[in-house]
């Protein structure tokens, strides 16, 4: 595929910064007529032509567009040490919408071909700069909105994921190659070689369990923690959303009902972000609009990662609270948060806090972390946050725990069969046994000029 891709060289162009007004614009282009294209348009007193250009160095000249000029910042960048690992040149202008776009088209018309999305990074990996874990990395870190996802998503564009991968793929690999040799040498080197894949074959299973494993809590760290607050009316869910963000966010008022909706907010704790949905008081009610807002509570709960049952502290739940607790699923987490201990004792187990005062927040909001972030789960090191990539681990786990069932009991033929299932599950992670149409999806959700 790649020596294909390569038939078709052509030089593309795009802007590589968000369209608006601004103090710079950068226009990108990568393909092997690149600094021939860039010295038809740039030109700087430094040098006769910018095909003389020194890689890596940033020339200050003028870009001429037929009808205007303007000054501009060019660098060049030579194959193979780019992005693209072909020829690329980059220009930083002024920021203006019709300028750059007057730019981009003088480019086009200079012999380049508009990019498509996520095009530059695509030649990246089809080119051997990155592995596809290491572009999937790339586009997680501009969708990053917490710092623990900011640094899942840089370790995995950085090739962490993959060099681990890699190692384990290499694994199979060469478990492979000894059990098929030993199918020609049946009498000499059959025992040993089922005794070495027994040890290779335990080592893989243990390395894939603790990646499988890591993938639940990736999976927290990447999209956040879905967080119900729900509990009947004027218990204080809203004191208690304004409390765990800071700030005066829902109306809080002596009136029962007087939250009808749901209001979505977000806060960042440890690194995680928590997406805090307070609801609307759940009580029996003739109220057509709040009885809406009471089955969208109920709604919300079920659709959430953890509920925080919010009661209120000196008496025990009443049978409508018994009763609404029971209608949610078990396997949900479901924290009892006893508010306005400032004013009453309560020895439940649970949350105890203050909305009002702040008393017991910052106990709360850790201890919603750590229900999901297992302290046993090293976050500082190989984690996996991408969905694709943990089914991908499990069918390779499938795989070498078959040939680890069959190794002692069944013709070795049956054991290769199932490390090769292994092998080809991770190289879907690294891209090098991918199908075109896995590649082509990841590479749909970039953005142009990336």
């Amino acid at each position: 595929m790649i020596n294909c891709y390569n038939l078709i060289m052509k030089t593309i162009a795009t802007i590589s910064t968000p369209i608006g007004r601004g103090a710079i614009a950068i226009i990108r282009m990568s393909g092997d007529k690149a600094l021939e294209i860039a010295a038809r348009i740039f030109s700087t007193k430094k040098l006769d032509s910018f095909t003389q250009a020194q890689p890596n160095y940033m020339y200050f000249g003028r870009l001429n567009c037929g009808t205007f000029s303007d000054s501009v910042l060019a660098v060049y960048f030579k194959t193979p040490n780019s992005y693209t690992g072909e020829d690329v040149v980059e220009f930083q202008c002024h920021g203006g919408i019709r300028l750059v776009n007057e730019i981009l088209k003088t480019c086009i018309e200079a012999g380049c071909e508009p990019a498509d999305k996520g095009e530059f990074t695509k030649r990246a990996f089809l080119n051997g700069k990155i592995a596809l874990s290491d572009a999937e990395g790339i586009i997680d870190m501009i969708n990053g909105e917490s710092i623990s996802a900011l640094n899942a998503s840089f370790r995995l564009s950085n090739g962490e994921v993959a060099q681990k991968i890699t190692e384990l793929q290499n694994k199979v690999l060469d478990c492979v190659s000894e059990l098929e040799a030993s199918l020609d040498y049946p009498e000499e080197m059959e025992e040993e070689a089922r005794s070495n894949s027994r040890q290779t074959i335990d080592y893989l299973i243990n390395e894939l369990t603790k990646l499988y494993s890591s993938s639940k809590v990736g999976g927290y760290i990447r999209q956040g923690i879905n967080v119900a607050i729900i509990g009947q009316a004027n218990v204080g869910k809203s004191s208690l959303l304004n409390a765990l963000l800071g700030r005066e966010r829902a109306i809080v008022t002596n009136v029962a009902g007087t939250t009808r909706d749901s209001l979505e907010e977000y806060v960042e704790v440890d690194g995680v972000m928590l997406k805090l949905i307070d609801t609307a008081g759940i009580r029996e009610t003739d109220d057509v609009v709040e009885a809406i807002g009471v089955e969208r509570s109920i709604q919300a709960a079920k659709g959430s990662d953890i509920i925080l049952f919010v009661t209120e502290a000196g008496r025990q739940l009443n049978d409508y609270e018994k009763d609404l607790i029971a209608q949610f699923d078990e396997d949900t987490p479901l924290l009892l948060v006893i508010n306005k201990c400032d004013v009453a004792k309560d020895n439940r187990d649970g949350a105890h806090i203050s909305a009002i005062g702040g008393k017991g927040i910052d106990e709360l909001k850790k201890k919603i972390v750590g229900i999901f972030v297992d302290n046993s789960v090293d976050t500082s090191g190989t984690i996996i946050t991408n969905e694709r990539h943990s089914q991908a681990i499990k069918n390779a786990l499938d795989g070498v725990k078959g040939a680890l069932a069959s190794l002692d009991s069944m013709p070795l033929e049956c054991t290769l069969i199932d490390l090769r299932e292994a092998y080809f599950a991770l190289g879907e992670i690294t891209g090098n046994t991918a199908s075109e149409s896995i590649i082509d999806n990841i590479f749909s959700k970039f953005c142009l000029g990336k």
